[in-house]
């Protein structure tokens, strides 16, 4: 509850939004006290001196969270110079933001199969799986590794492996598939200031690796919070009190 800008304030709006205890006496309500959180919300409260129910227009104990949370992505697959392959590449790992009263998780995206493609018709790998943050890797030609996903492309995938062609004497390879993406989340909290402190916890990325010519590594996760409207970007583990 936010107490209203406009209007008459009572004590009972004070105690309904910031708890306390009867009879009402309005030293409960100092900022930085027993009922009153210190936050972005509360800045016009004294902490302090003289108070009264006019300092309350607008305020409220609660903070105001938007959350975005990438899983990190998957390798691409392998390429072989001969014959093909099977499994798939490693996926990448999960992201999370966790807290008191808060659970939030994705998953990471799968890696890629393993040289599949066929060099002979197709002659590349396939490319990575892509995040609004930007483009997988890039699938690789015959005889090449594949791509590895832009560090700032979170959550995007590796591209898969190069195989080979076949001659009169050299059988085809199969080329990589692209890894796929993390899954991504978004929404929205409401916090009590000084009741949490949340913990932002980064996937890391599959990597390539096996075959001939192993797949691109795919990007790590990522997460961001945005807390009274100021930005906090995570690309590593991390805690944030509220």
């Amino acid at each position: 509850m936010t107490i209203p800008t406009q209007g008459p304030v009572k004590f009972s709006d004070l105690q309904s939004t910031f708890g306390g205890t009867n009879p009402i006496s309005m030293s409960e309500y100092y900022r930085g006290g027993v009922n009153v959180p210190v936050g972005t919300n509360t800045d016009g409260i004294p902490a302090s001196g003289a108070i009264d129910v006019a300092s309350f227009r607008g305020t409220t104990p609660f903070a105001s969270v938007y959350y975005e949370v990438i899983g990190a992505g998957g390798a691409g697959g392998y390429g072989r110079a001969n014959g093909y392959g099977s499994g798939r590449a490693a996926s990448g790992g999960g992201s999370s933001i966790t807290g008191s009263g808060v659970s939030i998780s994705v998953s990471g995206g799968i890696g890629g199969l393993n040289a599949v493609i066929d060099g002979d018709t197709v002659g590349r790998g396939s490319n990575g799986q892509g995040t609004a943050y930007g483009a997988g890797g890039a699938g690789a030609p015959n005889f090449s590794v594949g791509g590895h996903a832009p560090s700032t492309s979170y959550g995007a995938g590796g591209g898969g492996a190069g195989g080979d062609s076949s001659s009169i004497f050299d059988p085809s390879g199969g080329c990589g598939e692209g890894g796929y993406a993390g899954q991504r989340t978004t929404g929205n909290l409401s916090l009590r200031y000084g009741s949490v402190t949340l913990t932002m916890t980064i996937g890391s990325a599959g990597i390539g690796s096996g075959g001939t010519y192993p797949g691109g590594n795919g990007a790590n996760g990522f997460a961001k919070l945005v807390v009274d409207g100021v930005t906090y970007n995570y690309t590593s583990s991390g805690t944030r009190p509220i």
